[in-house]
């Protein structure tokens, strides 16, 4: 069975999401293209403000929430954290190594591995992906997974969507693919995962 809470809920845990990869992107943005994830901010602060306030009201209402899915779902967390950062971590070890092994004076200069960083961020984004997915399963709210699905698609396209950026914007600035890809990582992940939690706090038809 479904409840208004657990959905709030949902959307709490989700606009929580969105903010984060929204500030996360202002670091990653231009002087001119911060005003979008700085509105992203603002905009999925409000989302979890609303849905807290939607979930302490429906609360009385029921929810699938007991001292056990919270145990479970806190276990899950950790799993899939702790999986993340090891895929993170494998992905920068190179790198890593190499610095670690360059003199000082050299450190600056090293190159190995190094183009493997800048997978990192689509590698959190899948894993957000999957967080959603969790969500989704602990509290009962099956429309999650589109979100999550959703979310899929934005890491993995942001990638060509910041090839094709730069062969665009080439004659007017020489921006590595990455340096594109990076921002619309944050951004397209964040934007998929407020729309999924206004979609999550909106009443069924």
């Amino acid at each position: 069975m479904q409840y208004a809470s657990d959905h709030a809920l949902a959307a709490t845990a989700t606009g929580i999401l969105a903010a984060l990869w929204f500030a996360w992107t202002v670091r990653h943005s231009g002087p001119w293209t911060r005003l979008l994830p700085v509105a992203g901010v603002v905009v999925a602060c409000g989302v979890v403000v609303i849905a807290v306030v939607a979930a302490v009201r429906s609360w009385p209402d029921g929810t699938v929430v007991t001292g056990r899915v919270v145990a479970i779902y806190v276990a899950a967390l950790l799993a899939h954290g702790g999986l993340t950062r090891l895929c993170t971590g494998l992905i920068a070890s190179r790198y890593r190594r190499a610095v670690a092994a360059a003199k000082d004076a050299d450190k600056a200069g090293v190159t190995a591995g190094k183009p493997r960083l800048h997978l990192i961020p689509t590698v959190v984004a899948l894993s957000t992906a999957i967080q959603v997915a969790i969500v989704a399963n602990t509290l009962d709210v099956p429309i999650l997974y589109l979100g999550a699905a959703a979310g899929i698609l934005a890491a993995l396209a942001a990638w060509p969507l910041g090839w094709v950026l730069r062969a665009v914007t080439r004659p007017r600035g020489h921006r590595s693919t990455a340096a594109l890809a990076h921002p619309l990582t944050g951004l397209l992940t964040g934007a998929v995962l407020v729309v999924t939690a206004v979609w999550v706090l909106l009443p069924p038809p």
